[in-house]
């Protein structure tokens, strides 16, 4: 299977053009301009539960600090096909969100308990876990003011043929023709449309959690039984709500004012 040029000549052909709406700007009339257009702003709460396991061998006496980030992997609009002859308006879609929060946990591990000048000190290793969480949701969002998504516009294709007539062979009456259409040409007109994809920006990220151990078990003295209040434990059960705030935009042409 290969690709032959069909050859031409070293001369560069003309081509005509025409000017699409919008025109270009002249004097004394509005410039066109392509810009992000704000479809919506939203506030968008995600609940998250997540079972975190720290490392083999990690016995974990407290956590010290969690600190948290948010990331987006997907953001994509879900709307109604439109008319590029025009139709009615689009005015809701649905978002589906993917993405992780980033978590960094700071944690004092593997608790010894040691002499000193009060009755019972533990010492521990100061260490650090970083767990993505991811979520992904959709959610039915309704556009603001008067934005609406530009398409996207379904690409077209049609097809026509020819009527043709042919001797028939022997057997038929001599007077009679063979009509129908040319199979071995094929006439075909096509439009294809690119489109363009809405897209968000994050504005805001904030968490809200509670964190619990879910195996905790008290901390032995070997003479002195249990420490007072005291407990070490391996997995972490998290429940958290992400609320997110988030912009729509899609980069339209609209006249500049």
């Amino acid at each position: 299977m290969g690709f032959k040029p069909i050859r031409r000549s070293a001369s560069t052909n003309f081509c005509d053009n025409t000017t699409n709406n919008p025109p270009v700007p002249a004097p004394g009339s509005p410039d066109y301009i392509k810009v992000p257009v704000v479809l919506g702003q939203y506030n968008i709460q995600i609940p998250m539960h997540a079972e975190i396991d720290f490392p083999e061998g990690q016995n974990v006496l407290e956590i010290k600090d969690i600190k948290k980030r948010a990331y987006l992997t997907q953001c994509k609009l879900i709307s109604v096909a439109r008319d590029p002859e025009g139709g009615d308006t689009v005015t809701t879609g649905k978002l589906y969100i993917s993405g992780f929060v980033r978590k960094n946990i700071k944690y004092a591990a593997n608790p010894r308990v040691v002499s000193g000048e009060f009755d019972t000190q533990l010492s521990s290793n100061i260490r650090s876990l970083t767990v993505p969480v991811p979520f992904d949701c959709v959610t039915e969002v309704t556009f603001q003011g008067n934005a609406s998504p530009v398409g996207p516009f379904l690409n077209q294709r049609a097809e026509w043929e020819y009527l043709i007539s042919q001797d028939l062979p022997s057997g038929f009456p001599e007077k009679d023709e063979l009509l129908g259409t040319d199979l071995s040409q094929f006439h075909q007109q096509s439009t294809q449309y690119f489109n363009e994809l809405p897209f968000c920006e994050l504005n805001r990220a904030e968490f809200l959690q509670i964190d619990e151990s879910l195996n905790r078990v008290p901390i032995s003295a070997s003479s002195d039984g249990d420490v007072l209040g005291e407990g070490t434990f391996t997995q972490l059960s998290e429940k958290m709500v992400l609320d997110l705030t988030l912009t729509l935009l899609q980069k339209q042409t609209v006249v500049r004012r």
